[in-house]
């Protein structure tokens, strides 16, 4: 446990200085290699390019490929005129939109960033000019961007199954149902505030022609989730390969039937996908130095004796897991945090009977929460540029939606076949 103490004190205390999570990440795992006499230069490099040398983690650069092509693509606009036809004749149309838009997104993405990104700059400056309060149109996209990671496909999910060995496909299921179940709790609020403030309906009445005709026109992205799932599904290909399935898919929507993807703006999302899986690619090779450390200093074994001795049951354990979950998702970002924290608590979950699907799909909602809450909220900060406000502005207007998501993670935490259900009778595990 003096590790341990050391490990996390070293880290934080980087992180407060100012230091990259990669290089926090790498000092605190050097100084307790040093304090013990195990430094090595060829053993660090061994345990790096370990962590790297994995099939699955093709499925990051893919993913992220495969987003940036469908917002560049015209896929976004066209998911939002869709969701308008859909649900915009509802009582406080515009916002159930932005919800259903980023859920239909996150189908595609897998990032919440990318998710708030997307259809933050097409959402929130639409509604704002339709009279809605700035503050509300960011808080609304930003919370619906939480669903963007935890609807599969999933980025922080592919990490958690390469770190722990647990199904992809499993993993990607299990976030169906808590992934809608947040967007219901978004809607219900929306449309209770809207109630009360009388707010008029800002789209025109519903017609089936429209929802027909904005259906064609965007069923090439929404064919695309589908691909995704169904092939995993059906045995068709694997979680990585569906990411390269859905980049070729993505290429040749954006140039050939929407055509409003250029050649010549390739090299550019190539250059960023690859800049943006490079840093990814980096923290998961130098976690993995971490997760050795942590091994040899048999601290998972320790912190399981320790819970086994001060905790009464798994609920509990979950339920103090929770918590420091949603702290460390304050100042640390999803990916980071799972990276971090999987091979710390999954062997002690384990212990416990807790089942590691499940594990996986509550670590990621509750850190996913992390990307809306102040001060390392990503999405927080990417919908206020939107919108032209401060951080201030929409820390009060997204409390609401923070509490559906923290909602929907007590839900799990205390019913988990909300999440294994679809997962139990796909894989009959």
């Amino acid at each position: 446990m003096i590790s341990l103490a050391i490990l996390f004190g070293v880290f934080f205390l980087l992180l407060l200085v100012g230091t990259p999570i990669i290089f926090a990440l790498m000092g605190a795992s050097l100084v307790v290699l040093q304090s013990n006499d195990l430094l090595s230069s060829q053993l660090v490099l061994q345990r790096i390019y370990a962590g790297l040398d994995s099939f699955p983690m093709l499925a990051i650069p893919f993913f992220m490929a495969a987003g940036s092509l469908m917002e560049r693509g015209g896929i976004s606009r066209r998911l939002v005129n869709f969701s308008s036809y859909l649900v915009g004749w509802i009582r406080g149309g515009l916002a159930h939109v932005a919800v259903i838009a980023s859920t239909i997104f996150a189908g595609i993405s897998g990032s919440a960033v990318a998710d708030t990104t997307a259809i933050g700059s097409t959402m929130i400056p639409m509604m704002v000019r339709r009279g809605f309060d700035p503050a509300f149109a960011a808080s609304v996209v930003a919370a619906s961007g939480v669903n963007g990671p935890v609807i599969p496909p999933s980025i922080p999910l592919v990490l958690y199954g390469v770190i722990s060995g647990v199904s992809i496909g499993a993993l990607f299921m299990g976030g169906i149902v808590p992934g809608l179940m947040m967007t219901i709790g978004l809607m219900v609020v929306i449309y209770m505030k809207a109630s009360r403030g009388d707010w008029e309906v800002e789209t025109e009445p519903f017609s089936m022609s429209g929802l027909i005709t904005s259906f064609i026109s965007a069923i090439g992205a929404l064919v695309m989730p589908l691909i995704i799932v169904g092939g995993i599904l059906g045995g068709i290909f694997t979680a990585t390969e569906a990411a390269v399935v859905a980049t070729i898919y993505a290429l040749i929507a954006g140039l050939f039937i929407y055509r409003e993807l250029q050649f010549s703006q390739l090299p550019a999302l190539f250059h960023s996908a690859a800049l943006n899986t490079g840093v990814v690619m980096m923290i998961v090779g130098v976690a993995n130095l971490v997760g050795y450390v942590l091994t040899v200093e048999q601290i998972p074994l320790a912190l399981s004796n320790w819970f086994s001795d001060h905790v009464t049951n798994a609920l509990v354990l979950l339920l103090v897991i929770n918590v420091l979950l949603l702290v460390a998702g304050c100042f640390l970002d999803g990916g980071s945090a799972i990276i971090v924290f999987t091979p710390v608590l999954l062997p002690v979950t384990q212990a416990f009977g807790i089942d590691p699907v499940f594990f996986g799909v509550m670590m990621t909602v509750n850190l996913m929460i992390g990307t809306v809450t102040p001060p390392v909220g990503l999405s927080l900060y990417i919908a206020c540029g939107f919108a032209n406000i401060s951080i201030l502005q929409i820390c009060k207007a997204i409390l609401p939606f923070i509490a559906v998501h923290l909602a929907v993670l007590i839900l799990i935490t205390f019913f988990p076949q909300l999440v294994l259900a679809i997962p139990q009778a796909l894989y009959n595990y």
